[in-house]
Parts: structure tokens; C-alpha cells; sequence
């Protein structure tokens, strides 16, 4: 398998995505004449159920050295379902079906099966798709054009900042930045937002010839 590190970055993006798209909390946020540019941005997200389009992701380091760059598609269904599916440089699949998280190399015909509470419960920005809408003090939202800032003001967090620009309401990129200094740039293209997917894209049948391994807490 390709290295777990950057595996577990490139899912903790998409976690944040996911968080991003979900309706459980933005929903409650009146629409004022005047409001901030939390509560604008929680107004935006309101309208979001589904997402998918044509992605390219950098990853760099402190010093901008790249680490990985990639490019694929991905499908997005609240609540809490991802198909991520890179063609470069490999051919990978990466399924979230809402309770687990496949990870697939058709290279080497392997499977990393993990639970999907355990991924999400360690991404802070994950308190975006709670119930409680206490959660969003622990954040502060800013905006500067169509870029929306949201920055953890938890010291333990491991994403700190995230970053998302919108093109006429469209979700365009996503960068998220992490305690160790590293970046993750998402761009979006070809853009379908709440267009139906159906379930069966967020499903998964192991081939008889994968190798498996279960992460799974027993």
C-alpha cells in the first residue's frame, strides 16, 4: 500500500469536505440582512446534500516542497458518504458508506478496511456536522471575497486552518492546513452540487483475490 501518512491526510481533507456539505447543523442558522461570516457561511452550506466533480490535490510540506499531487474524481452524499477515485499517478478507490472506510489498491489487489467514527472523531472539524451548534465556538470564521477562512482555536486540533472558495455559490477549492505545517490544496472542476448519486456509488464488494486488512476495532 501507498504510504498510510499520506492516505490518512488525503481522508482527513475529505472528512473536513464532508463536514463542510453537511445540512444536520447549518440548517438552524437564521438568514439575518446583516450576519457574520460564520453564520454566512453556515447559510451556504445549508443548501448543500450532494457534491461531485473532477478534483487535482497538492500536498506540501513546511518549506512548499510537494509530497504527492493527484487527480480523479469524487462523489459526496450527506450524511456522511465519499467515493474518491484517483487515476494519477495510480488507479486507487477510497469509499466512506457512512460506518466504514475502504481504502483500495487495484495494484496489488489489497484492501485497508477502517471504521469510519474513528477517522472522523479524531478531524475537530467534524464538530461541523454536530447537532449541538455550541460547537461553533470553537472556531472563528472570516471571509476576504469569496474565500472563507475557518480557523480551530483549539491547541490540540490537527487540522488548524481550512480554507473554501466559492465561484456563484459553488464549492471551486478547499486547502486545509495541519500542526505540521503541511497543505492541502483541492480544486474542483466540472462541479455538480445537489444532483442525485445513488447509494450503490458508495458501495463495495471485496474481490475473492484482495488481500484485507482489517483495522476495524474487534
Amino acid at each position: 500500500m501507498k504510504n498510510i501518512a499520506i492516505y490518512r491526510k488525503t481522508i482527513g481533507t475529505l472528512f473536513v469536505l464532508l463536514s463542510c456539505l453537511s445540512t444536520s447543523v447549518f440548517a438552524q442558522t437564521p438568514i439575518k440582512a446583516a450576519i457574520s461570516a460564520k453564520a454566512e457561511l453556515q447559510d451556504i452550506l445549508s443548501d448543500f446534500s450532494s457534491f461531485q466533480a473532477t478534483f487535482s490535490q497538492l500536498i506540501t510540506d513546511a518549506e512548499g516542497e510537494e509530497l504527492q499531487r493527484s487527480s480523479g474524481n469524487i462523489s459526496l452524499l450527506t450524511p456522511n458518504k465519499i467515493r474518491w477515485e484517483t487515476s494519477e499517478p495510480d488507479e486507487s478507490l477510497l469509499i466512506a458508506d457512512g460506518e466504514t472506510v475502504w481504502n483500495i489498491d487495484p495494484f496489488v489487489e489489497q484492501v485497508t478496511v477502517m471504521d469510519q467514527k474513528a477517522l472522523t472523531d479524531s478531524n475537530p472539524l467534524m464538530l461541523l456536522v454536530s447537532d449541538d451548534n455550541s460547537q461553533w465556538e470553537k472556531v472563528s470564521v472570516s471571509k476576504n471575497k469569496s474565500t472563507f477562512t475557518v480557523v480551530s482555536t483549539d491547541p490540540e486540533a490537527s487540522i488548524s486552518q481550512l480554507d473554501l472558495v466559492f465561484v456563484s455559490g459553488s464549492l471551486r477549492s478547499l486547502t486545509s492546513y495541519d500542526r505540521q505545517e503541511q497543505t492541502s490544496l483541492l480544486v474542483f472542476t466540472d462541479v455538480k452540487q445537489n444532483q442525485g448519486i445513488i447509494d450503490d456509488t458508495f458501495g463495495f464488494s471485496v474481490p475473492d483475490t484482495y488481500i484485507i486488512d482489517d483495522q476495524r476495532t474487534k
